[in-house]
């Protein structure tokens, strides 16, 4: 699903799972996939610095907007055997860290975002449509 749709991350919530824990694919600087499972996650930090990305979601497809997180985060969680992991998250990382710990925190993206908007692609869509009902 969450490749499907192109998306970068996917909590179990979003998916009817009732456990906490989230996937991320995300590339890595040199452009290989990075693939992230992390059970029980909590973001033990937040950078103080933070600046705006424009995020999707699975959860409400067609939608984006602006949203200001921190630059970096430090996430703490398990791995698939149970080890605990720490792992420090900048860039988009973080943000995507920061979207999923938040799913399974009840919120999404729109909660946050400082202006929700529809892709350009499902605006002319809804507007041939329009027109083709209209005739106009």
């Amino acid at each position: 699903m969450m490749r499907a749709a192109r998306g970068v991350g996917l909590s179990a919530n979003q998916i009817g799972l009732p456990h906490r824990m989230f996937v991320a694919e995300i590339p890595s600087q040199d452009g290989i996939l990075k693939f992230y499972a992390v059970f029980n996650p909590t973001i033990e930090k937040y950078s103080k610095e933070q600046d705006f990305l424009e995020e999707g979601c699975l959860s409400v497809p067609g939608t984006y907007g602006e949203v200001k997180r921190s630059l970096e985060v430090v996430l703490k969680g398990l791995d698939k055997n149970g080890k605990v992991v720490k792992m420090k998250a900048w860039g988009l990382l973080a943000h995507v860290f920061q979207h999923e710990v938040d799913h399974l925190d009840g919120k999404l993206f729109i909660d946050k975002a400082r202006e929700v908007h529809e892709t350009p692609t499902t605006k002319r869509l809804q507007k041939r449509e329009k027109h083709s009902r209209t005739g106009k």
